[in-house]
């Protein structure tokens, strides 16, 4: 029996290049992405990833959002992920938003190295264009906070058959991100010169030691 196509009426939550996202009009805890145009190579690599996952029974869906499968909807075919919200139900806000809003990327360090590690742990490579409006800074409580990756997911080159290879993949991993950490610099550092604005801390609770003014590692 065909399942009823989902029907969506709403504006997207958040469009890329190649795909919008919507809230799942019948469950608030999840949203579609849905191709927009010809192009599905982010989607294919993202697919493959949550693939790699499932046959290691990968379970630490902290960092990234769980894949919950396939869905029919009116506007074509779609992918469901959780949604990354914070405590009160809002939906978290990308880095971007905060270094607009005159956040340096130092006061992020100590959840960068956080993702950083966590990538490295389960062997989970990203792609060379993930970047700033790629990471939400999610508050899972009003002291406690993570950065989720919700796209740039995945391997973007032919050649990924080493992914599962412990030192192949932190390989792949470390390098990309240190070119990952220079961008980030980079456009933090414009913003704050465009803007002429005295850097902004993150509240008191979500600050974490080594935040202030530090050198961010790489």
């Amino acid at each position: 029996m065909n399942k009823p196509i989902i029907q969506i009426t709403s504006e997207p939550i958040g469009v890329g290049q190649e795909r919008a996202c919507y809230q799942h009009p019948d469950d608030d805890g999840k949203v579609i992405k849905i191709q927009k145009g010809d192009s599905d190579k982010q989607t294919r690599r993202e697919l493959r990833l949550y693939k790699t996952l499932a046959r290691r029974d990968f379970n630490g869906f902290t960092h990234i959002p769980r894949y919950h499968g396939r869905v029919a909807t009116n506007l074509g075919e779609g992918y469901m992920v959780d949604k990354i919200a914070d405590y009160d139900g809002a939906v978290s806000k990308s880095l971007w938003w905060h270094f607009e809003r005159g956040y340096p990327v130092a006061e992020f360090e100590p959840y960068l190295d956080q993702l950083k590690q966590y990538l490295l742990d389960n062997l989970i490579v990203f792609s060379a264009d993930m970047g700033r409006y790629n990471i939400l800074f999610q508050k899972i409580s009003p002291g406690q906070a993570r950065l989720v990756v919700i796209d740039g997911l995945g391997n973007h080159t032919a050649i990924n058959w080493l992914d599962n290879n412990n030192y192949f993949a932190k390989g792949k991993i470390n390098r990309r991100w240190r070119r990952f950490i220079a961008r980030l610099r980079g456009y933090s550092a414009e913003l704050m010169r465009a803007h002429d604005a005295s850097p902004k801390m993150l509240d008191a609770a979500y600050r974490k030691s080594g935040s202030a003014n530090g050198a961010l590692r790489q």
